[in-house]
């Protein structure tokens, strides 16, 4: 089941090795699949497991991707990436910088790899989940929410809007 528990979001990660990570991927594409919402891409962190694994599948372009120990090496081109939503913030769409070019390694590619457009967006967005980073704290412009104001995601409770720091801040 995908979280939406802030508490399990926001823990540290841990590397995780090769054996120990198809397992895991399995996990996440089944999730991903099931999830009742559509989405491209799901980090372990997002099922309750604390470690640097992520999938990303867009069906559309056939682009398949797993990635282990990832990490981002070079970023170009910023752009504002508008109404990113995450699978764990639902109802949420935020404007974040991301980047149309990005270079990432990770332990099944050493060599590294170059990612552009809506790919490059998706790495970005799931190596920020495995790195305790969510796009609530990547929000830009009008859509910067500051801790007392209302949550972006419009939850209320007992007939009052909650506020960010009590729902999706830290």
């Amino acid at each position: 089941m995908i979280t939406t528990d802030l508490s399990v979001l926001r823990k540290k990660n841990e590397d995780a090795t090769l054996e120990e990570s198809r397992s895991i991927i399995k996990l996440l594409e089944l999730e991903l699949k099931n999830s009742k919402v559509p989405g491209v891409g799901l980090a372990a962190p997002q099922i309750g497991i604390n470690k640097k694994v992520a999938i990303i599948r867009i069906e559309s372009s056939q682009e398949f991707l797993d990635l282990v120990n990832p990490k981002i090496i070079d970023k170009r081109n910023p752009y504002i990436n508008e109404n990113e939503a995450c699978l764990s913030l639902p109802d949420t769409k935020i404007n974040t910088q991301r980047y149309k070019e990005i270079v990432v390694v990770d332990d099944l590619h050493p060599e590294g790899f170059v990612a552009v457009g809506f790919v490059a967006t998706v790495i970005e967005h799931e190596v920020d989940h495995l790195e305790s980073v969510l796009i609530t704290d990547r929000a830009i412009g009008k859509y910067k929410v500051g801790r007392n104001d209302a949550c972006p995601c419009g939850r209320i409770e007992n007939n009052k809007v909650v506020k960010f720091k009590n729902c999706h801040g830290r």
